[in-house]
């Protein structure tokens, strides 16, 4: 499930804003849900799936220092395999429609919930929000780009654990995401900067398989605002009528 906002910005918004949009997710959410998502999620084997994404801040917009301006509005989207975890993100803001983020107050105009697309065998994808894969060994974190055959393995493997996580079963098939055109993003996230990957990529595999992914999240630290995608053919604007 997938919902789309739009929002009026009132001043500046940080130029590192990830880690206070996931923040501002978390409380929007009651309770013992958060707390759950926080600190369990969804698990598989020693692995925990926090299950859910979000796009960057997307708009017009001019940087100024350490904060962005944006011209007009500005669009942000939430995707999770949980339906609660959306339906109730789309409640609070019903309620309270001022999202803050730091000194920053964006005000809600618009939030329409996403209609699925219709999944192929073979999708053409662009990214919401950029694509983070690496592997840990020991203190180091190692990230891959999408030139890289270990990228592959890696998205198709945590492709792979988020779904037996949440259908608890194993597909025969598995995921396969090529680059037709990709660009490298630097994100600040608390003090770590994370190399993560946007552009289309070629997506092909199991619709089942897919939809997970497209609700979840490519690649890895998606509840910090990576690997939200897209059709291609499917807009933001399309989603709110604007």
């Amino acid at each position: 499930m997938r919902i789309c906002m739009s929002f009026s910005p009132k001043g500046p918004v940080p130029l590192h804003y990830n880690y206070l949009v996931q923040s501002a997710i978390y409380n929007r959410l009651p309770k013992r849900l958060s707390n759950t998502l926080h600190d369990k999620g969804i698990m598989e084997g020693p692995r925990r799936f926090k299950m859910f994404t979000f796009s960057k801040l997307m708009g017009d917009f001019k940087r100024e220092g350490d904060h962005l301006i944006y011209i007009d509005r500005c669009f942000l989207c939430i995707s999770s395999p949980l339906d609660r975890v959306i339906k109730e993100i789309y409640r609070s803001f019903l309620v309270d429609p001022d999202l803050i983020l730091g000194r920053s107050k964006l005000v809600l105009e618009v939030i329409n919930v996403v209609q699925d697309p219709e999944f192929r065998e073979t999708n053409r994808v662009y990214t919401l929000s950029p694509i983070a894969v690496y592997r840990r060994n020991g203190n180091q974190t190692r990230y891959y780009n999408p030139f890289e055959l270990e990228w592959g393995s890696l998205v198709d493997l945590n492709a792979r654990r988020k779904f037996l996580a949440l259908e608890g079963r194993n597909l025969r098939n598995g995921l396969s995401v090529r680059p037709l055109r990709a660009f490298i993003s630097l994100v600040r996230y608390k003090d770590n900067v994370v190399e993560a990957w946007r552009g289309e990529f070629i997506m092909r595999g199991p619709k089942s398989l897919q939809r997970v992914v497209y609700e979840t999240g490519l690649g890895s630290k998606n509840s910090q605002g990576f690997g939200m995608v897209e059709m291609v053919g499917r807009n933001v604007r399309e989603f709110l009528n604007i």
